[in-house]
């Protein structure tokens, strides 16, 4: 049904406007589609509550398509109560991304999986090896000094190679520098 107006008339009290009977019908009918839609029909139990500026589900059931704004880092689109600057925003097109304190942290986007500052693993990291290649981890130098890294790649191996790094403050020796030393002693 679609929303029905009171006719007032064009003067007060010309007789042009709906009589007292008609309008209290229109009243009637608008209350009931909006207690029908919205509760029993004769009650509302939509959880559904508002102020000027926030509209509150008690828990709500999408059925369908939920859409957001965009967002930013500073501005996320979906955020928690009284924290406006920390949650979720779309970064741009096929991406996702999380936000805290203002600071994008987290984005996935279909070429992988970025993360902005320390991330920190509780138990251990698993890199898989790619259609055609091991997996591999690469430590890029201080972007200052150029693009430069060291790369850590996973070997074609009939069995697991485990490294375990010391249990001192020291530098780990490669292959080249054992070479070197060994020249050096002669």
């Amino acid at each position: 049904m679609a929303f029905q107006s009171i006719g007032l008339g064009s003067t007060a009290d010309d007789g042009t406007g709906d009589t007292i009977r008609v309008g209290g019908d229109k009243i009637n009918d608008n209350f009931t589609e909006i207690y029908t839609l919205l509760g029993t029909g004769t009650a509302l139990t939509s959880g559904i509550s508002a102020t000027s500026s926030v509209v509150t589900l008690a828990g709500p059931t999408v059925t369908g398509v939920a859409s957001f704004a965009a967002g930013s880092a500073s501005a996320p689109s979906i955020t928690k109560t009284g924290d406006t600057n920390t949650g979720v925003f779309f970064s741009s097109a096929d991406e996702v991304a999380i936000t805290t304190a203002g600071t994008q942290r987290f984005k996935v986007s279909n070429s992988g999986i970025d993360i902005t500052g320390v991330g920190t693993f509780s138990a251990s990291i698993q890199v898989k090896n790619g259609a055609t290649s091991a997996g591999f981890i690469e430590f890029f130098e201080d972007s200052d000094n150029g693009t430069n890294k060291a790369t850590l790649i996973g070997p074609a191996s009939t069995a697991d190679v485990t490294l375990t790094l010391p249990a001192v403050t020291d530098t780990v020796a490669v292959v080249g520098d054992v070479i070197a030393l060994g020249i050096a002693l002669g």
